[in-house]
């Protein structure tokens, strides 16, 4: 598929450069926001020596430095090599043109090399000044010094670095191959070798029908891989190819049967137009050139399925819903075997959005009888390197939740595809998993243990995890006459826990981390505390076990009792723009508002114009209640939109504020130039905005958040924004808060 901007894009993304197109040189002079063009002068280089950055468990993990050859002796230092949680895990100085890690368990990893201290070169000299000095450096090691210490100035002492993995070696998935084997290397946009070896799913391989001849010659050798290592994948779950005419159709139907007829016994999927929403109608769209499109196709295979209409998003807008409505209205129904999509704004991280996306495009598909249509997924990734920050629990987080909620919809990882595959240089919209070195962001090593767990699986059911436990997580199991594993995650919360009732088999319950590591739990009386963070943990049956959940109802919801108000330190005005509705009662409304779903003010969270902090948010009973649980919702930190990082959760006891929990959330977030994703900021926050709190019950007619810090919208720190990153002003930004006597 050709780089391009989808159109829903442009509404959840506050900063980018105009075009696909090679940007402008950066002035040397000024640190700019977004990507850094720049590369410090004394950059190294990281090599593996492998295809990918990916290392089986017990493998020796080495990496070759290269420096510019304007430097006489080597500019490295030392390194440190960092967790997905941002923890270090390894550090030493550097004496040599290489480095040998110590071997690390399963799980994803980021490689700083760090550079030598670099003095203040003061004001360059003159050639005389340098003579008479006796300075004998050239005047290109000068410059290359002043570059490097103002480089160090803006971004820090990092100078190179590379995202490494390391996953177990299962049998029953393709190895990662040489980096002179058989298989391409990965170029373009595409990695079709390492979609098999991780198993995530599906590639959306693009057709141009006015150019059928090129089309063919180039997606050959892409389908060949696929062919080869895809395809025979996992018998339970089935897989299947998909070609998509991104650039439309009309009048050039014969370069579609001709495309069609040469990969028919390949290729079982075919969709037409890229986001055909995009100036026109659903019934136009259907009359000039989906039904010649789906005849087109049938006429040479009726077996083969017709896939569409693809629209670039889902919620209620005339590019989503508005559009699929005109469409199958018109009888767009009976021109598509799978209904497709896009999710951009679908998900965003936000269990409440994802559910709510999928149960309304399920309600308007059952209601013009095309519920039973096969759902695809066809163009939707996460970001990583977000414009110069990087946060890649952002991109783990994101991708494993609609993974998750996707399962409970019938729309499996197979018919999901993960856009895009590597960093290419379109910098619009750069949620790729292969970075240009060929080292990973997170969603590849995790759609890898995702695969590993769910194989020779289906998806069974749902956990029904409770009224209120449904809101804070989700479960799935998955299972076959073979094997039963379950899936838990937390809606928002890293310190999660769910109860467990294990009937049968032996003493202990084997449990596997999102990034593969195992472990075994003691099952006591039955029970076990299963932690539950942010990713999804795997739980595997033994032989003769089963698995259940304790269902988590809190019981009355005392904030939404009569009689119940909500105060707070700021003015009541939306802090941005006044004319939006910032009703403070939304805190205690029931609703889990969410703007990115109809993208229309009401449904913005309430945000509060405290300028300095400490700000506070009381929520006053009519009279005093026991009170030992509560729950509070921040938005997903994303734009303008933050969440909690320092407060305590107060009540009231004969008029003194007494502090219950004083919560402080690790920002881990510092400023660092990784020359791969040319980010300028590294963030490791864990987006939290979920947080619960259970204590001893209480009496009181008031409940206190004292808040001393929150997030820079979806920046954990100012230097998000300055990086780039999506961030926002520093506001108190809140959903719902929740109270319960138990």
């Amino acid at each position: 598929m050709n780089p391009k901007f989808p159109v829903c894009c442009a509404i959840i993304l506050a900063s980018m450069h105009a075009s696909g197109a090679a940007p402008a040189p950066e002035d040397p002079k000024v640190p700019k926001r977004g990507f850094s063009l720049q590369s410090p002068a004394d950059q190294v280089g990281v090599d593996c020596g492998k295809r990918n950055a990916l290392f089986y468990l017990g493998e020796e993990i080495a990496f070759h430095l290269t420096a510019s050859p304007a430097f006489k002796s080597p500019p490295w230092d030392r390194f440190e090599v960092r967790d997905y949680w941002g923890e270090i895990v390894e550090k030493g100085s550097l004496t040599a043109d290489a480095v040998t890690l110590k071997s690390q368990p399963p799980g994803w990893y980021k490689l700083y090399i760090f550079g030598k201290p670099v003095a203040d070169p003061g004001k360059q000299k003159t050639p005389e000044e340098k003579f008479l000095d006796g300075d004998k450096t050239t005047e290109k090691e000068d410059e290359a010094r002043h570059a490097a210490w103002q480089f160090r100035q803006w971004y820090g002492d990092a100078v190179g670095g590379t995202m490494f993995v390391v996953i177990r070696d299962q049998p029953n998935f393709p190895k990662l191959p040489a980096p002179k084997g058989s298989y391409p290397p990965p170029g373009g946009e595409g990695d079709g070798v390492m979609r098999a070896v991780s198993g995530m799913g599906p590639r959306r391989h693009s057709a141009n029908a006015a150019k059928p001849e090129e089309s063919i010659k180039a997606m050959e050798a892409e389908i060949a891989v696929d062919r080869d290592l895809y395809l025979p994948g996992d018998p339970v779950r089935p897989r299947a190819l998909l070609i998509a005419f991104s650039n439309g159709t009309k009048g050039h139907l014969d370069g579609v049967k001709q495309i069609v007829e040469h990969f028919k016994t390949s290729v079982k999927y075919f969709e037409p137009r890229n986001e055909p929403n995009g100036g026109s109608s659903g019934a136009d769209f259907l009359k000039n050139e989906m039904i010649d499109f789906y005849q087109t196709v049938k006429s040479v295979d009726p077996a083969l399925k017709v896939v569409g209409p693809g629209t670039v998003c889902i919620n209620p807008l005339s590019a989503g819903l508005t559009f699929i409505e005109d469409f199958l209205q018109a009888g767009g129904a009976n021109y598509i075997d799978a209904f497709s999509f896009h999710s951009y704004n679908g998900t965003n991280g936000d269990l409440w959005l994802a559910r709510t996306s999928m149960d309304n495009l399920v309600a308007l598909l059952k209601k013009y009888h095309a519920g039973e249509k096969e759902l695809w997924q066809t163009e939707q990734g996460y970001f990583a390197a977000v414009y110069g920050a990087y946060q890649p629990r952002l991109q783990g987080r994101w991708t494993m939740l609609e993974m998750m909620v996707f399962d409970q919809y019938a729309l499996p990882k197979e018919h999901n595809n993960l856009w895009y595959d590597v960093s290419h240089g379109f910098w619009n919209f750069p949620t790729w998993w292969e970075n240009n070195d060929h080292g990973f962001n997170p969603a590849l090593p995790l759609m890898r243990v995702f695969s590993e767990e769910l194989s020779g699986t289906k998806f069974s059911k749902p956990y029904d995890l409770g009224r209120d436990g449904n809101k804070l997580y989700i479960g799935n199991l998955y299972a076959s006459d073979k094997k039963r594993v379950a899936a838990f995650m937390s809606a928002g919360s890293p310190d999660g826990k769910i109860e467990l009732v294990i009937k049968g088999g032996p003493a202990q319950l084997h449990v596997v981390s999102a990034f593969g590591v195992e472990k075994d739990l003691p099952v006591v009386a039955e029970h076990v505390t299963l932690p539950v963070a942010e990713l999804p943990v795997y739980v595997e049956f033994a032989e003769g076990q089963n698995v259940e959940v304790v269902p988590q109802d809190f019981g009355l919801n005392l904030a939404r009792d009569e009689g119940v108000t909500v105060a707070a330190s700021g003015t009541g005005a939306y802090p941005s723009d006044p004319k939006i509705p910032n009703d403070i009662s939304k805190l205690i409304n029931g609703e889990l508002e969410n703007w990115y779903y109809t993208q229309k003010t009401p449904t913005q969270p309430w945000m509060d114009d405290t300028k300095e902090f400490p700000a506070w948010v009381e929520v006053r009973l009519p009279k005093p209640q026991s009170v030992g649980r509560v729950v509070i919702y921040a938005p997903v930190p994303w734009q303008m939109q933050g969440t909690l990082v320092d407060y305590e959760l107060q009540y009231d006891d004969a008029g003194k504020w007494v502090t219950l929990e004083h919560v402080q959330e690790p920002l881990k977030t510092f400023k660092a130039f990784t020359p791969t994703t040319r980010t300028k900021t590294d963030s490791f926050f864990s987006d939290r905005h979920i947080f619960q709190h259970e204590f001893k019950p209480v009496t009181t007619g008031k409940i206190r958040l004292l808040v001393h810090n929150v997030t820079f919208g979806g920046g954990a720190t100012e230097d998000v924004g300055w990086a780039g990153g999506q961030a926002g002003a520093h506001y108190l930004t809140l959903r719902e808060i929740e109270i319960y006597a138990k």
